[in-house]
């Protein structure tokens, strides 16, 4: 069937679907990236503001821990990362330490080395507390920003894993704006924390309630490499800062968001992928079985994680690579192997093999991974629809697919370059497009209200606009993402897609032909892509495991998780405007089930980029595609890597629709 073209019934199920969505609309956001409270090239105000003029929110986010840098005060060229003698240091901008009655750097002093010079450095709870906030605030205020909302959030370096993406929203909105809530987070559960002055005299302390304790004691019986399953007990003076490989703690820092943040917090595990395998005292990577135990104590908090990771511009897309060894060593059409591909269990091969040095090195079966690496930390994976991420919404966990920019710089270009060899800016390349009716009286309640729900997708490159539509309708009832549709068995589902092809140019500086389409004959500007693709992707979904379970250790989903129908579709010529573009799919469950899409500006069959069944190919074979229009970059060497990648070869990706057969 021709996009346009449409049955009556087919019309009017169409109609009914866009009618469910009148009362609200899809906003752009981003929840991770960074400035100079962290490794940063830009102040909380700037990234703000820049970001706001691309995005309908933003969560300011940054690492956890401490640093010497004043986070007020951009620092293009990182001067005040390297040298403890260049201004924009809190040292230098709020006074020295312990040595006055009333130090304006609080908490347990704390030093860094820069160049020979000393320099006291500030605990990341403080500059959440007291400084941070208030230029977020300049932000939305500013003129054009009426309609815009930003907060605060962290990017928590996690107990025992890597990085993950919090926000705590409560107070941000009050006529008197305070961030205490995320400080005191921070203050309890950063892994490169050690500070114990519970909050320079703010009496805080880190304890579980005791029901909750034994949740965790529960949760943890008998897996004593995860930590000590008692977690209140590990505390001295109310607080636990022996972290090494305690995945114990970071389950009870989730879990301490739900007992006292409920509805008002959330933690999205951050470039998930990018570490490889969890192995005990690494401090790096997540396994299914971490995402598992976080949704099962605090599923209104740990409800998802980002899978599709910034980074995008870098050579290596998304920073993953095979010499970490992230699992799956790349990513595939810029998505990490847990949503965009599949996963074996860390450390063995696809046969359930134990994987051994001689798999890996010039010789080995996987000769990118070097030769002397741990065989526990890779996580092998391979093209295909049966990830992580249906793994666990095969179990009807409600667990949300994100993106981000992860932005610090432009790499090895100025901030206001166009060119970039590391990250876009936030909306720039990436967005995070969620379902809102109104903002009412807490915008950042209701962003993050809105996360939870589920009802959002993620968008490359403007491939698609916001006018978008993903429903599951039968008998009259509509469900879209996140919503579950009930039905009675063997009842007709029609699922349809409706979604928006700009038709017009994007983000992108670049001009000339994509070189990923040259492949198969089709010139298309690489500033102006086209859909071409869409999946609709299919799974049963049965019970919930328990870590009693083998299979709650599994990342590979059941085999009834399939690409149920696709889609291909010319750009048409000459066209004017956005394209509206309606794919549709009947099918009759019998069991539970859910139903989620992903669409691209490639088609099926692109050699180094899609496979025949359409599943993404992973990046680093983009290496094989030349880019020889005269108007290629210099820094991309000739071939297709780097932003020019990026901006290449684009997706989109929804959040699936559940489906409950009573």
């Amino acid at each position: 069937m021709k996009p346009n073209v449409m049955s009556a019934a087919l019309a009017a199920a169409v109609a009914a679907v866009s009618g469910g969505a009148t009362a609200g609309e899809y906003l752009s956001g981003d929840f991770h990236n960074h400035t100079t409270c962290s490794d940063g090239s830009t102040s909380v105000e700037v990234l703000s503001e820049k970001s706001l003029s691309y995005l309908d929110w933003f969560i300011h986010v940054g690492h956890s821990g401490s640093g010497e840098r004043d986070c007020r005060v951009s620092d293009f060229l990182y001067l005040n990362r390297d040298s403890a003698f260049n201004g924009g240091l809190w040292a230098n901008t709020v006074g020295d330490g312990p040595e006055t009655d009333s130090a304006a750097i609080k908490g347990d002093y704390i030093e860094s080395t820069l160049n020979g010079g000393h320099v006291e450095r500030m605990w990341r709870w403080q500059s959440l507390q007291e400084y941070n906030l208030p230029g977020i605030i300049t932000a939305r205020e500013l003129p054009g920003n009426e309609d815009k909302e930003a907060f605060l959030g962290l990017e928590w370096v996690v107990p025992g894993h890597e990085h993950s993406s919090n926000s705590i929203s409560t107070g941000q909105y009050l006529e008197a704006p305070n961030s205490d809530a995320i400080a005191q987070f921070e203050y309890c559960f950063a892994r490169n924390s050690d500070d114990t002055s519970g909050g320079a005299g703010q009496g805080w302390t880190c304890e579980l309630s005791e029901a909750n304790n034994e949740k965790i004691k529960a949760l943890f019986d008998g897996r004593p490499e995860e930590g000590v399953a008692d977690y209140n007990s590990t505390l001295a003076g109310g607080i636990n800062i022996s972290d090494d490989g305690e995945h114990v703690k970071s389950t009870a820092a989730v879990l301490w968001m739900q007992e006292n943040f409920p509805g008002e917090s959330f933690s999205v595990g951050a470039h998930v992928e990018r570490q490889g395998a969890f192995i005990e005292d690494d401090d790096e990577g997540f396994n299914v079985e971490h995402f598992r135990d976080w949704n099962s104590v605090a599923p209104d908090v740990a409800f998802g994680f980002e899978s599709e990771p910034g980074h995008q511009a870098q050579f290596n897309r998304g920073s993953y690579n095979a010499g970490r060894p992230s699992s799956g060593l790349y990513t595939f059409g810029g998505v990490g192997c847990y949503a965009g591909a599949e996963a074996a269990r860390p450390g063995m091969d696809f046969d359930g093999e134990p994987l051994t040095a001689d798999d890996f090195g010039a010789s080995g079966a996987y000769s990118d991974v070097p030769d002397d690496m741990d065989p526990a930390k890779v996580t092998v994976c391979r093209p295909g629809v049966r990830t992580m991420w249906d793994a666990m919404l095969s179990e009807g966990r409600r667990f949300w697919y994100f993106a981000s920019s992860d932005w610090h710089s432009r790499g090895s270009f100025g901030p206001l370059d166009f060119e970039s060899d590391n990250d876009f800016w936030p909306g720039e390349f990436q967005e995070i497009f969620t379902y809102m009716d109104n903002y009412g009286d807490d915008p950042a309640l209701s962003i993050i209200d809105s996360l939870r729900s589920g009802n959002s997708f993620s968008v490359q490159g403007q491939l698609i606009s916001s006018d978008f539509s993903f429903q599951a309708c039968s008998g009259g009832s509509c469900a879209s993402m996140g919503e579950t549709l009930y039905i009675k068995p063997g009842r007709p589902v029609v699922v349809n897609l409706i979604a928006h092809d700009p038709l017009g140019v994007n983000n992108s500086p670049y001009f000339f032909n994509n070189p990923s389409l040259l492949q198969v004959g089709v010139e298309e500007p690489i500033n102006e892509p086209s859909l071409r693709h869409v999946d609709f992707i299919t799974g049963v979904v049965g019970k919930q495991f328990t870590p009693a379970d083998p299979e709650y250790f599994e990342p590979m989903a059941p085999p009834t998780t399939r690409i149920a129908k696709s889609f291909s579709y010319a750009r048409p010529l000459g066209g004017e405007g956005a394209r509206k573009i309606i794919a549709s799919y009947t099918f009759r469950p019998h069991e539970d089930s859910y139903i989620r899409a992903r669409g691209t500006n490639i088609p099926a069959g692109t050699p180094n980029v899609r496979d025949y069944n359409g599943n993404p190919l992973p990046d680093n074979m983009n290496d094989n595609i030349a880019c020889a229009d005269p108007a290629c970059p210099p820094h991309i060497g000739g071939v297709l890597t780097a932003d020019v990648e990026a901006w290449a070869n684009l997706s989109f990706t929804t959040n699936p629709i559940f489906i409950e057969v009573k």
